[in-house]
């Protein structure tokens, strides 16, 4: 039987005291970067620009000018909501974790939304990790912006070489249009929906590409899962189907609470050493490093917090992933001892 690691012992007290040092750090984050808007490495830079609003969902919250994905047009605006996340925390990770971490598309943004995926990703697989329902009480949270084969005018969709937003002049060229094709779809453990798709540019030469789209609706917002098993399910699946050489492509509705909590999990159980799984011949164990001393997970989210605001936003959602990897550890133990 392996030992837990120490920092999932703590209790929810000291727990939430961490979580408001997290957010202590933030919010010294944004001071400065409120106060020195051109210098600051915290700065927030075009995403605050009048011209840009029509592309963010939510008024309050914004990609930091440092790590934020730039389209990639060839004339006009190349801003879209959207921030290079990585992880890779010093003597843990085995393997540092590439993701993008997005608003959920709107209706003026969609397009926008596949030509980042087709030109962010070189590699032939793509993962979309969608943790939001479309709708919450009536409450649009997310644009269809996905082909999913209920009808026959529902297979393809194209994000045009050209966007521009009604009633402005905003305006974005890209290199070519982007076919978004439906291909297939699964319910999987009547958790998720998984949708394979194609990506491939029309009149130009260029690679096509393979999209898996996992769609998890059973996360409301602003709260963490109800149950461990299916979220830990997801985890595993999206991650054996991306290539190593694409990030992983995360999003809710604002692409930060439910965003960030999904990728603090799935680079904690994917990629650290502390649930690093090892396969014996008489059992599976996880062995947890001897000798560090530091709470992987705080270290994780102080990361994702660095480069994106609110990831992980809400605190019932910072202590889930404690209380999921207790589950990993206590599952793989009760396995070791059959």
């Amino acid at each position: 039987m392996s030992q837990s690691p120490w920092y999932l012992h703590q209790n929810d007290k000291e727990l939430a005291e961490k979580f408001r040092y997290i957010q202590h750090q933030e919010d010294q984050r944004l001071r400065d970067g409120t106060l020195d808007t051109e210098h600051s490495k915290w700065s927030l830079g075009v995403s605050v620009l009048p011209q840009n609003d029509y592309r963010n969902r939510y008024v309050n919250i914004m990609p930091y000018e440092k790590n934020r994905v730039k389209l990639n047009v060839v004339r006009g605006n190349d801003y879209i909501n959207a921030s290079y996340v990585k992880t890779e925390v010093p003597d843990q990770s085995l393997n540092s974790g590439k993701y993008i971490a997005t608003q959920g598309p709107t209706g003026n943004t969609w397009a926008h939304f596949w030509q980042m995926c087709y030109y962010e990703c070189p590699h032939k697989d793509i993962v979309i990790v969608m943790v939001t329902p479309l709708e919450e009480h009536g409450r649009p949270k997310c644009f269809p912006y996905w082909p999913r084969g209920t009808s026959s005018g529902d297979r393809i969709k194209v994000a045009p070489k050209v966007q521009s937003i009604k009633g402005t002049r905003d305006v974005s060229e890209f290199p070519c249009d982007i076919c978004v094709e439906f291909k297939g779809s699964t319910k999987v453990n009547d958790c998720y929906t998984l949708t394979t798709l194609t990506l491939k540019p029309l009149f130009i030469d260029g690679p096509v590409k393979t999209v898996h789209h996992f769609y998890f609706d059973l996360w409301r917002d602003m709260s963490k899962p109800d149950q461990v098993i299916p979220i830990m399910q997801l985890c595993r699946h999206s991650h054996s189907l991306n290539h190593n050489g694409n990030p992983i492509i995360v999003h809710c509705s604002a692409g930060v609470g439910r965003s960030g909590t999904f990728i603090a999990l799935d680079h904690l159980i994917n990629d650290t050493a502390d649930f690093n799984v090892a396969i014996l011949p008489d059992n599976t164990t996880i062995n947890p490093l001897k000798h560090y001393n530091h709470d992987l997970i705080e270290q994780i989210v102080l990361q994702l917090r660095s480069q994106r605001l609110k990831m992980v936003q809400m605190i019932d959602q910072y202590l889930f992933i404690y209380h999921a990897a207790k589950y990993v550890h206590a599952k793989l133990d009760y396995q070791s001892t059959e």
